[in-house]
């Protein structure tokens, strides 16, 4: 089949910030269909960066870069306001540029002869109409009414809380209202689809779980150091910078107690203020954008994940368990994976208990190496890519058929 994947970004490889999700599924796709990525830029860094990636160069036929939207006006600044547009929303903001989009969308459709729309994320779902009469599937990853539900219980002001309540009934509208387009709609945890689930009895959902790069997160020990402790992720992701300024600011105090040695390096690019302003502390480090996070993660003792926000399933957790590290999480960073307390990781979502669980594993190198090891065992046996990309490509197959069988039924009743 001929599948077009629309994405509000050049997809991430394992050697890249950002979830690697889009770009693993692709790449197991294209190991049986031919693949066309339409696709924004937020860089010229990050298109070069994925275009000399030797993993990628088979994966895709065509990429084609979007243009960025022209500068807005006061007048339609306001117009999507007065519709209660999401931030990413075109279509009141940019009107010329939201139908130039979809007609660029519906032009690679009959020129490549396109048999599905594979859209990538909430922000891409806006330039597929359902009058084109494509099968459509879309990967939210994460459903964003779980997400902005979760911010705005842990927003204090008025203010706010009343500017996380608006996303909220943005977000909600558009995941309700994605029956009318798409054939199927996938999050990466089964949490995630009951929340999508609720929404509507329109929608036909499934979950498709993050998989792990085996060979690129392979473990090593070697250069283990025994009092550092590592977070990773992108930092300007609002998730990831309250859970470094948890972790900072009301556990690791509670650590350096027990453990005045002990380091905490925070290891991702877009740091925020806040984030750099951590360094003041003694003992953390914050790295900003590095070329490689896996010497970070494979020299740390101990991985943490004290992630308070957010929803879907944590690559980092994934990556982290397959380099066989011993992690130390939330509850809440482990939605949609297999994984028990004490089994492959531990858990913890009071910051004592958290620091006290950090603390022993830093002093006893066989819990160490146990949860490390149950860990490899667990992303070996559940979370290959391979597995995921063959779910994704038989939810692909079932798509089409469906599509194939609903048109022969209605040509069927037509009056020859």
């Amino acid at each position: 089949m001929k599948i077009l994947v629309l994405a509000p970004d050049i997809p991430a490889t394992s050697q890249m910030p950002g979830s690697p999700r889009l770009f693993n599924l692709c790449r197991e796709l294209s190991r049986c269909h031919e693949l066309f990525l339409l696709t924004h830029r937020s860089s010229q860094e990050r298109y070069d960066t994925f275009v000399s990636d030797p993993t990628t160069s088979h994966v895709f036929t065509k990429v084609e870069v979007l243009p960025d939207p022209p500068a807005v006006q006061w007048w339609a600044q306001q117009w999507h306001r007065v519709h209660l547009a999401a931030h990413f929303e075109t279509r009141y903001r940019y009107v010329a540029y939201y139908q130039s989009i979809c007609e660029r969308v519906q032009e690679i459709c009959v020129r490549e002869r396109i048999d599905v729309i594979y859209a990538d994320l909430l922000a891409m779902v806006q330039y597929v109409n359902p009058k084109w009469n494509i099968p459509a599937i879309v990967d939210l990853h994460d459903s964003a009414t779980l997400l902005c539900q979760r911010m705005l219980q842990a927003e204090q002001g008025w203010y706010k809380r009343l500017f996380r309540y608006l996303g909220l009934l943005r977000v909600r509208r558009l995941e309700r209202e994605l029956g009318g387009t798409f054939n199927l709609v996938i999050t990466n945890s089964t949490v995630d689809e009951q929340v999508i689930k609720k929404l509507s009895s329109k929608l036909k959902t499934l979950t498709i779980t993050n998989g792990v790069d085996m060979e690129y997160f392979a473990p090593n020990s070697s250069l283990l150091e025994w009092n550092k402790i590592v977070f990773t992720g992108v930092m300007g992701y609002p998730p990831n910078e309250d859970a470094v300024l948890y972790f900072a600011e009301d556990i690791f105090p509670l650590v350096q107690v027990k453990r005045p040695q002990a380091q905490f390096w925070i290891v991702g690019s877009e740091p925020s203020e806040r984030v750099n302003a951590l360094t003041r502390i003694q003992g953390i480090h914050v790295t900003g954008k590095v070329d490689d996070i896996r010497p970070y993660v494979r020299s740390a003792a101990v991985f943490v994940c004290p992630l308070r926000l957010g929803s879907g399933v944590k690559n980092k957790i994934l990556a982290a368990m397959a380099m066989e590290k011993a992690t130390v999480a939330t509850p809440m960073s482990i939605d949609g994976l297999d994984v028990t307390d004490d089994r492959e990781v531990q858990l913890a979502d009071d910051p004592q208990i958290f620091a006290d669980k950090v603390v022993r594993l830093l002093a006893d190198e066989e819990e160490v190496r146990r949860l490390g090891r149950n860990g490899l065992d667990c992303v070996r046996k559940n979370y290959s890519w391979s597995a995921m990309g063959k779910a994704l490509d038989e939810a692909i197959q079932s798509v089409s058929t469906a599509a194939v069988l609903r048109k022969a039924g209605r040509e069927s009743v037509i009056p020859g």
